[in-house]
């Protein structure tokens, strides 16, 4: 491959990507526009995205064979996967998008404290810096939260953190053909776990609509433009990427809706995304 093409395919990695993260960040507007219960919505998303998922991979590869899963890690993928949306969903109910979003992008870092523990893993001394930050950030939001009514939803969002890290772990022991699969299984178990006190068939016409463009259109396009970009781009120039959406995931509902983040957030995220972009410039102009 020449020189003159790299540029290309890194403008077109991180076109897509951008694209990706912008994409996802209107998923948390649309679920806070839907009015139905907990149960129902992660029971819609689910199927939803699983139906997509599943058609997307037969039509592409043209091989039922491809759903199929392989391995334990694949399995506690799905598991972690679908955790990973009951806890997201509910924390939007119980707490800010804010709190959810920013709490929520500890993620990548849980994962690198979950392969230290579970797959001996070292990570870099630097790692265990932002570490430091980030403790330091959810400790100003949860402790201001001890104050209000979000505690619970604040908990669901390091719930979500948590199970996204110990998804992005398995996902290092699946194959990479496996991806896609993984989420729509993970949607459809999502779905099956919510079932029993789901009710599908009493949604509005309205709430529809916007789970349609979730579970269909906003979570599998940007989870396919992520993955073709991530292609082309190193692991810390995708972390600076996915921070848009802790910043326009806020900024949507704001506008949309009127919520606005609370000092203790601003002043935690700041200081959680100020750690994640440092350490991710950091290590860029390493690779660089």
């Amino acid at each position: 491959m020449t020189s003159t093409a790299l540029p290309s395919i890194a403008w077109r990695g991180l076109a897509l990507s951008v694209a990706g993260a912008t994409l996802i960040s209107f998923e948390t507007l649309l679920i806070r526009l839907v009015q139905a219960d907990l149960w129902t919505i992660v029971w819609w998303r689910g199927v939803l995205l699983g139906i997509t998922i599943a058609l997307y991979v037969i039509l592409s590869q043209r091989s039922l064979r491809s759903l199929r899963l392989q391995g334990r890690a694949e399995g506690i993928a799905v598991m972690a996967f679908a955790a990973a949306v009951f806890c997201f969903v509910a924390a939007l109910q119980a707490t800010t998008v804010a709190n959810t979003l920013v709490i929520g992008s500890a993620a990548p870092f849980i994962a690198t404290i979950f392969s230290w523990a579970f797959l001996r893993e070292r990570p870099p001394a630097a790692t265990w810096v932002v570490v430091i930050g980030l403790v330091a950030g959810l400790f100003i939001i949860f402790f201001d939260s001890l104050s209000t009514d979000h505690l619970s939803g604040d908990v669901f969002a390091l719930g979500y953190a948590s199970c996204l890290g110990a998804y992005f772990v398995a996902l290092r022991r699946c194959r990479g053909e496996a991806f896609f699969p993984i989420i729509g299984y993970g949607g459809l178990l999502s779905a099956a776990l919510a079932w029993p006190l789901a009710s599908p068939g009493a949604i509005s016409a309205s709430d529809l609509k916007f789970l349609a463009l979730l579970g269909v259109l906003v979570v599998p396009l940007a989870t396919m433009l992520l993955s073709r970009g991530t292609q082309h781009l190193s692991a810390s120039d995708v972390t600076l990427i996915l921070m848009l959406e802790t910043i326009l995931g806020p900024l949507w509902v704001w506008l949309v809706l009127g919520e606005t983040p609370d000092n203790a957030t601003l002043a935690g995220g700041a200081l959680i995304v100020a750690t994640i972009v440092g350490h991710a410039y950091i290590a860029a102009r390493r690779t660089g």
